[in-house]
């Protein structure tokens, strides 16, 4: 099979254009072949060897498995990053979060997953602290190779953020809060793609119905106890819930609580500091 038989294949599951984004990740990424190699049609003279794993890449693309998962990796504000079923992977949109924490500060990235907005901080925002909270060590374990890998001076706690107490007994005195938390409810399930939603880990993705902001709660609760006055808290958020996140911060003790946009212009992000 050729680069254009790739598509095709790929096609009826994601449709052309994406499906040939996936395809020329693939032999860019793990066969090193460019756009004009592919055109020129380099691709059929892969060895056997290349030929036979890039069969068993296009069965488990075939089976809905993000690009990222097979592949092993996935970019992020222009770095490569480990990614496995353990951990979401990054997206553009969150990007932004990492230019939303100050300059110098002490920070923790509540939730890390992959690490890869501790890590872009700790190496753009020249922290002075930065401290990298998940629930899960098989997630943790993910970050601290990609701490390593990237060469980012991280601290890293295993710690459910839903247990404030637990965690701000394990916390420095903080400038920012940082978070990407889980926030698709389980009804929106349905309208995901299937790659997402059987593919990525769904403690890091869905809450529950009745309490949607369950995890911005004990986010705020964490502000209160263990940042600075005039501390500030930036958050990921799910855009159906964007006021309803601001209104909560406002009214646990925090002030200037605004919404922000995201890449594609939809309501992404909560701002807030610490009264």
């Amino acid at each position: 099979m050729n680069y254009s038989e790739y598509i095709s294949l790929l096609t009826p599951l994601h449709g052309r254009g994406e499906a040939t984004a996936i395809v020329r990740t693939v032999m860019e990424e793990r066969f090193g072949l460019s756009l004009s190699d592919l055109l020129l049609g380099k691709d059929k003279a892969l060895s056997a060897k290349d030929r036979q794993e890039l069969e068993k890449i296009m069965h488990e693309l075939l089976s809905g498995a993000p690009v990222q998962y097979v592949l092993g990796s996935a970019t992020f504000r222009g770095k490569r990053f480990l990614v496995s079923p353990d951990v979401l992977i990054p997206r553009p949109e969150t990007e932004m979060l990492t230019d939303l924490i100050p300059f110098g500060s002490v920070v923790a990235d509540l939730g890390t997953g992959s690490g890869c907005i501790a890590i872009s901080a700790a190496l753009e925002r020249e922290p002075k602290q930065t401290v990298a909270v998940d629930v899960s060590e098989k997630a943790l374990n993910i970050a601290r190779q990609n701490a390593a890998l990237l060469g980012a001076d991280i601290e890293f706690l295993l710690q459910d953020m839903l247990d404030a107490d637990a965690l701000c007994s394990r916390l420095p005195q903080l400038d920012c809060i940082v978070s990407n938390p889980p926030y698709v409810r389980q009804s929106e399930r349905e309208t995901m793609s299937m790659t997402v939603s059987s593919f990525e880990p769904p403690s890091a993705l869905f809450v529950p119905d009745d309490d949607p902001l369950l995890f911005y709660r004990a986010i705020a609760t964490v502000g209160q106890r263990r940042l600075r006055h005039g501390g500030i808290v930036a958050v990921e958020v799910n855009t159906s819930l964007a006021a309803d996140v601001a209104r909560l911060f406002s009214q646990m003790e925090f002030s200037d609580s605004h919404i922000l946009r995201d890449c594609f212009d939809k309501e992404r992000f909560v701002v807030c500091e610490l009264r």
